[in-house]
This record gives structure tokens, C-alpha cells and sequence, in this order.
């Protein structure tokens, strides 16, 4: 096979373990503070999509001038949804919290459905059709502005936990819940705002990435998965291993996209999962 060829889908497949990477972390961050597994998290990204297409269609507004506004708008449904679906549920279990997000996926797909119809679509941005060439790689610009906005958003994250107040909180929360609350930690607060975050989070990058795809109800099981698999396959918890992971993962899936064609392609990642949890059950950098 052609050189030029496998360094396109490697480079592609950065590009996209870029955009995976920062999907888990929000995850992740939900989880770390909560203990709140969103089997909702892709589907939330695809609801940011269609509100960038909304915003499109109806204001003429290029999903890239829109994706901000949209974060503000996620943030602030996170703030909502906590107070009043996921707070409740928390000292429930993790079942009651797995029931919670399975109903906000069936809210979420059939408000897609009932809002914009079952049709596929595509969102066009002013970026589309226009490519970076760099001898013979041909970078689709919009991927490229994704995938480089996912690598920052993903070290502003890292600096906010680990450099501010508020990302101490977090970690504390996460080593020791019972600790961090007789240290006087808001434990309440910070869970409320690190589900903001990650809301905020897919907020931004869905119109970042809409381009990319054509959109249907449906899609967001595919962007869950895909973080499941980052999270345990980098470690839960482990910021590193979690942006490691995700480039790891998007490598896997373009490469074996390209060799082994997109079915069954699609498959490898599902492939090193089941590896992951056989061998190295807390990830291949460990639990943090």
C-alpha cells in the first residue's frame, strides 16, 4: 500500500484521537467527582450539533461562530440537570445514575427525531471543502481546526486541575470524597460545576466537529463508546493516560479503517478493549 496513503489515515487518526481524547476527559471529570457514568455523553455532543444546525439554518450563524455560544448554553443545561435530575439520584447507586443517563439518551434521541426528522444532514461551515496540503497529506481544514482546539481545550483542563483552587477541589474529591468534605470542600458545588464543565466541554467541540459528519439522531452511542473505551483503556482518572489513549485509539481506528475497510475497522477498537480488561484491567497507565 502506498506510503503517502497510510500517513494520511495516520495523520487523520490523530486528528480524531485528538477530538476522543477531549470527549473522555469530560467524562472523566463527571465521573471523578460524581461517580456518574453518562451513558448520555455522546448523545449530548449530538444534541450541541443539531443546535449548531439550528442555529445555521434558521440565523445563517457558521457553527464556528455559534460554538461558543452553544458552551454557555450547555453549561448552563448542566447546571439544570444536576439540580434537579442527577443530584437526586447520586447517593442512589451507580445503577440509579446508569437508569438516569439511559433515560436523558431516549429524551435526547427522540427530541432530535421529533424536532428535525430522521433524515441525514450535513452542516456546512466556512471551512468546509477547503483542505491544508503538506506534499501529499491533504488535511480537511475543519478537522484540523477540531482536533487542534480539542489538544488546547484539553491543557486548559489539565491546568485547571492541577493549577487553580478549583481543580484541587476536584482532585481532593476524587482521592478522598469523606476526607474532602471535612476539609471543608464544597462537595455539592464542585460536582455541579465539573457536570457544567463537561457539558460545556461537548458544548464546544460538536459544532467545532459537525463538518465532519452527517448528522443522525442515533450517532451519540458511537462517541459514548468511544469514550468508554478511552477511559478504561487509558486509566480512570489519569489525565495522561486518557490523551495518550485517545490518540492511541484514533490511530487503531484509521489505520484499520484503511486496511481492513470501515465495518470492520470499526471494530479494532472494540478489539483492544477486550485486551485492555483481560490484561490490564486499570488501563494501560493505571487508575489515578
Amino acid at each position: 500500500m502506498d506510503l503517502g496513503v497510510v500517513l494520511q489515515a495516520l495523520v487523520q487518526g490523530l486528528q480524531m484521537g485528538a477530538i476522543y481524547a477531549l470527549v473522555t476527559l469530560s467524562m472523566t471529570l463527571i465521573f471523578s467527582v460524581s461517580g456518574l457514568l453518562n451513558f448520555a455523553h455522546g448523545d449530548l455532543m449530538v444534541l450541541a450539533m443539531y443546535v449548531a444546525y439550528l442555529a445555521y439554518s434558521v440565523f445563517g450563524l457558521d457553527p464556528y461562530l455559534s460554538a461558543a455560544f452553544i458552551a454557555m448554553l450547555f453549561f448552563g443545561l448542566g447546571l439544570v440537570l444536576f439540580r434537579f435530575f442527577v443530584k437526586p439520584t447520586l447517593d442512589s447507586g451507580v445503577l440509579a445514575g446508569a437508569q438516569l443517563t439511559l433515560g436523558f439518551v431516549f429524551v435526547i434521541q427522540n427530541g432530535i427525531l421529533l424536532g428535525f426528522g430522521g433524515d441525514y444532514i450535513s452542516v456546512p461551515t466556512m471551512l468546509s471543502n477547503r483542505n491544508l496540503t503538506l506534499g501529499t497529506l491533504s488535511l480537511p481544514w475543519s478537522l484540523l481546526t477540531g482536533s487542534v482546539t480539542a489538544l488546547g481545550l484539553g491543557g486548559l483542563l489539565y491546568f485547571v486541575l492541577m493549577k487553580t483552587d478549583y481543580g484541587r477541589q476536584v482532585r481532593a474529591i476524587t482521592q478522598n470524597r469523606d476526607a474532602a468534605a471535612l476539609m471543608g470542600v464544597p462537595i455539592g458545588r464542585v460536582q455541579a460545576i465539573a457536570f457544567a464543565l463537561g457539558l460545556a466541554l461537548l458544548g464546544l467541540t460538536g459544532p467545532l466537529i459537525v463538518a465532519q459528519f452527517t448528522l443522525t439522531p442515533a450517532m451519540g452511542l458511537d462517541f459514548t463508546l468511544l469514550a468508554l473505551i478511552v477511559m478504561v483503556f487509558g486509566g480512570i482518572g489519569n489525565f495522561i493516560g486518557t490523551m495518550v489513549a485517545g490518540l492511541i485509539i484514533g490511530i487503531v481506528e484509521g489505520l484499520g479503517s484503511l486496511y481492513f475497510g470501515g465495518t470492520v475497522g470499526a471494530m479494532v477498537p472494540y478489539s483492544i478493549l477486550i485486551l485492555v480488561l483481560l490484561f490490564r484491567p486499570h488501563g494501560l497507565f493505571g487508575e489515578h
